[in-house]
């Protein structure tokens, strides 16, 4: 849920998700943000592992997109994403890397993407 609708970790201590699952599940024990973010770190070095693997097997070309945005708190924002067909011409999508930068300068965003690429 968290993920999936982009909501801060910190969600899961709000009083109201808190009185939400104490009806849904009484038994069910909240983890705490910060358990979220280490598990999420796992789940994120697990997928980075097998996409990494399924690149060199199945030997894709890949097409490379960019977004960058500047948030409401005026952090600027890049999303490097990685678009392939594999072999039963499926369509697949996967963020590459998702980071705060400095510039919306091509310059600063090329070194950005090759150190992603390099990573």
């Amino acid at each position: 849920m968290i993920i999936l609708d982009e909501l801060p970790f910190s969600f899961v201590e709000k009083e109201g998700f808190k009185k939400f699952m104490s009806k849904v599940q009484p038994l069910f024990r909240i983890p705490s943000h910060r358990t979220i973010t280490r598990d999420s770190y796992e789940v994120y070095g697990e997928l980075r592992i097998d996409l990494k693997k399924s690149f060199r097997e199945i030997q894709p070309r890949i097409c490379l997109t960019t977004d960058t945005w500047t948030s409401v708190q005026r952090i600027n924002y890049m999303c490097l994403t990685a678009h392939f067909i594999d072999r039963d011409w499926v369509l697949h999508k996967r963020i590459l890397n998702f980071c705060p930068i400095t510039s919306h300068k091509g310059e600063h965003l090329a070194e950005c993407i090759s150190n992603c690429l390099l990573d």
